[in-house]
C-alpha cells in the first residue's frame, strides 16, 4: 500500500507541474505565479505523508528522486514554470532536500514537525512572496542578496504564527502525530507559536539564491523540537530577548553591520536556547572583547583598512566565519547533548580568539612578522603573517575564553593547555591558508598588495591563491580546525 501511495504521490506532483506548464503557455502566466502554485500545491500534497506512510523507505526515495528531476530541470530548463526565471538557484532541490533531512531526522518519533515545518515552508515562504510583490511601493530591504519587503516578512510571520497556532492546539493531544500527549496550555501554545514564528521569520529574511528552501523548513524543525519535545520554552524565551539586546546594541555601537546583527541575533538564540549561559558565556566574551580591542588604537591601525578585506565592524559573513562552527555544535548538542560537544565548542570559540587576537595585538604593536612558509619579514596585516606578539595576544585571548566556562568546567592545566593548542592549531591553519590560497590583490592605481578585490575604485589584479579563498572562508576553516582538534584531543 505504501508504494502504491508512494507512486499516486509522484503523480500528483507531476500532474500539478504539467497542468501549471499547460496553462502558463495558454493564458500567457508569468512563471513565478505557476512556480508559488506548484511551491504551495507540493507542500500541502507531502503534508499528511508522516502518517499516511508506515515506511520510511518510499518516503526517502520519493525525496531523492525529486531531488534529483529538479536538478537535472534545472540544468536543462525542463519544468520552466516550476523554476525562477530571475536567475538560477538551486531553490527547487533544496525543497526536496529539505524533506529528506526532516524525514530522516523526525521519522517514527515526531512527524507532526515534518508536517508543520514543510507547510510553513508551503505556505508561508509563497505568501511572503506574494504579498510583497503584489503591494503597492513595498517597504523593502536587503540582507544577502535577494530584496525583500517588511510587508512580506510580516506575512511570514502571520502564516507561520497560524500553522503552529491551529496545528498545536488541535493535535497537542494526538500522540500519533507527536509522540506523546503534550498537555500544553492555551498560553504555551501562544508563545510557541510566536517564538517560532518569528524565528523562521528572521531566517527568511536572510535567505536568498534558494537557500530560505532549504533553511525555513530546518528553522521551523528546530524551534518546534525545543520548544515542544525538549520542553526549553522558557530558556529560549529569555535567549530572544538577550540575542535582541546583543544585536541592537552592537549594532548601534557599530560593532556589526545590519546583516551581522540579523545573524548574531539567529547565533544568539541558537546557542543560549541550546545550552543556557555555560555555552553563552564564552562566545559573549569572544565578541565583546574582540570587538572592544579592535576599536583600541583604531587610528594607529587605520591604514590596514587598505589592506584588510572586512572592517572591525562584523558582517553577516564574519559572523557566521567566526561563530558559524560553534552554532552548528549548539544546534547538535540541542538534539544530542553530549558532553565532548562542549569541549569542541569551547576549541572552536578558543581558535576564533586566537586568531583574532593575534591579528588584533599584532597589528596594534606594530610588530614586524615574518610568513609563516619561510619565515622572511613581511610587512603587518600580510596575509599569512605571524609575530611574536600576536601569539602572545592570541594566548591570552584563549586563556580568557577557557576562564569565562570555568563556572561550568572544572579547571585543571590539561584542559587549559589543550584549549590554548586547539586555538594555536586553528589559527596556524589560519596562517598557512593566508600564506598559500587566500586570494591576494595588487592595485594597479596604488601598487598596494591588498586582500581587496576592488582598490582605488578599480579591480586588483589577482597576484597569488585562489580567488574563492577570501579572509572569511580562512576563518571559517580556522575555527572548523580549532573543533577538530578539541575532538582529537579527548578522543586521544
Amino acid at each position: 500500500m505504501d508504494w502504491i501511495n508512494a507512486i499516486l504521490l509522484v503523480l500528483g506532483i507531476f500532474g500539478v507541474i504539467g497542468v501549471s506548464e499547460v496553462l502558463r503557455k495558454i493564458f500567457k502566466f508569468d512563471p513565478e505565479v505557476t512556480r508559488k502554485v506548484v511551491h504551495i500545491t507540493v507542500g500541502v500534497a507531502v503534508f499528511p505523508a508522516p502518517v499516511i506512510f508506515k515506511s520510511i523507505v518510499p518516503v526517502v526515495v520519493i525525496a531523492l528522486f525529486f531531488i534529483v528531476v529538479n536538478f537535472l530541470s534545472l540544468r536543462f530548463k525542463v519544468f520552466k514554470g516550476m523554476d525562477s526565471i530571475e536567475r538560477q538557484t538551486y531553490g527547487t532541490v533544496y525543497y526536496p532536500l529539505a524533506f529528506l533531512i526532516l524525514v530522516l531526522v523526525f521519522w517514527g518519533r515526531n512527524p507532526a514537525i515534518i508536517s508543520i515545518s514543510m507547510l510553513i515552508l508551503a505556505l508561508g515562504d509563497a505568501f511572503a512572496a506574494i504579498v510583497g510583490e503584489g503591494i503597492k511601493n513595498p517597504k523593502l530591504y536587503n540582507l544577502t542578496g535577494d530584496k525583500k519587503s517588511v510587508q512580506g516578512s510580516s506575512a511570514m510571520f502571520l502564516i507561520s504564527f497560524l500553522v503552529v497556532l491551529i496545528f498545536l492546539s488541535l493535535t497537542g493531544g494526538s500522540t500519533s502525530w507527536w509522540g506523546n500527549n503534550l498537555n500544553l496550555t492555551f498560553g504555551e501554545i501562544v508563545l510557541i507559536s510566536i517564538l517560532t514564528a518569528l524565528f523562521v521569520s528572521v531566517v527568511e529574511g536572510l535567505g536568498s539564491y534558494g537557500f530560505d528552501n532549504l533553511f525555513i523548513p530546518l528553522a521551523s524543525a528546530f524551534m518546534l523540537y525545543s520548544l515542544v519535545i525538549v520542553d526549553k520554552l522558557n530558556q529560549f524565551l529569555l535567549g530572544f530577548i538577550l540575542a535582541l539586546l546583543i544585536s541592537v546594541i552592537s549594532y548601534r555601537l557599530k560593532f556589526l553591520t545590519l546583516n551581522g546583527a540579523v545573524a548574531t541575533f539567529l547565533l544568539a538564540v541558537i546557542i543560549f536556547g541550546s545550552g543556557g549561559w555555560k555555552w553563552t558565556v564564552p562566545i559573549l566574551t569572544f565578541f565583546v572583547l574582540s570587538s572592544l580591542i579592535s576599536k583600541i588604537g583604531k587610528k594607529r591601525r587605520k591604514k590596514f583598512d587598505l589592506i584588510f578585506e572586512k572592517t572591525s565592524t562584523r558582517d553577516i559573513y564574519q559572523v557566521l566565519a567566526n561563530g558559524g562552527i560553534a552554532g552548528v555544535i549548539a544546534l547538535i548538542y540541542n538534539f544530542y547533548p553530549e558532553e565532548i560537544l562542549y569541549y569542541m565548542y569551547l576549541a572552536s570559540v578558543s581558535a576564533a580568539t586566537f586568531d583574532t587576537w593575534a591579528t588584533e595585538i599584532g597589528t596594534l604593536l606594530l610588530s614586524r612578522p615574518r610568513l609563516i612558509t619561510n619565515f622572511k619579514p613581511v610587512e603587518p596585516g600580510t596575509s599569512g603573517g605571524v609575530s611574536f606578539k600576536g601569539t602572545i595576544g592570541g594566548i591570552i585571548g584563549s586563556v580568557l575564553i577557557f576562564s569565562s566556562a570555568t563556572l561550568w568546567v572544572k579547571w585543571n592545566l590539561f584542559k587549559l593547555v589543550s584549549i590554548i593548542f586547539a586555538g594555536f592549531v586553528g589559527s596556524f591553519v589560519d596562517s598557512l591558508l593566508g600564506a598559500t590560497l587566500q586570494a591576494q590583490y595588487k592595485c594597479n592605481a596604488c601598487s598596494k598588495v591588498t586582500e581587496k578585490k576592488f582598490h582605488c575604485d578599480g579591480v586588483a589584479d589577482l597576484i597569488r591563491g585562489k580567488s574563492w579563498v577570501n579572509n572569511d572562508f580562512v576563518n571559517f576553516i580556522c575555527t572548523a580546525s580549532g573543533a577538530l582538534t578539541g575532538l582529537v584531543i579527548v578522543v586521544i
